[in-house]
């Protein structure tokens, strides 16, 4: 496969992950949005563990790190977002009830 298409493939399988980190975020259940950063450690250090012999400390330190602030990070817009829209239904309501 040429090189091209592989760079291709993994910015849109990153994009879908982003998009479901968010969409999980923004349920009613906070735990959903848990789910994905939690399957991305497991993930990278099982990668690790099968692979400790050729396999940079440093790199894997970034990864782990920087990996589940982005996910922690859309978790946390997820929440506000939720958050955001629960409060204008509430003054929808609120308007409602005046009139």
């Amino acid at each position: 496969m040429d090189p091209m298409y592989k760079w291709l493939i993994a910015i849109l399988i990153a994009i879908v992950i982003l998009g479901a980190q968010f969409c999980l975020s923004r349920r009613t259940n906070v735990y959903w949005g848990a789910i994905v950063p939690v399957l991305y450690l497991v993930i990278i250090f099982g990668w690790w563990y099968n692979r400790m012999d050729n396999f940079n400390t440093y790199t894997l330190f970034k990864v782990a790190v920087v990996g589940p602030a982005v996910l922690l990070g859309i978790w946390a817009r997820g929440r506000e977002s939720l958050k955001n829209k629960r409060k204008k239904e509430l003054e929808k309501m609120r308007l409602y009830d005046i009139n």
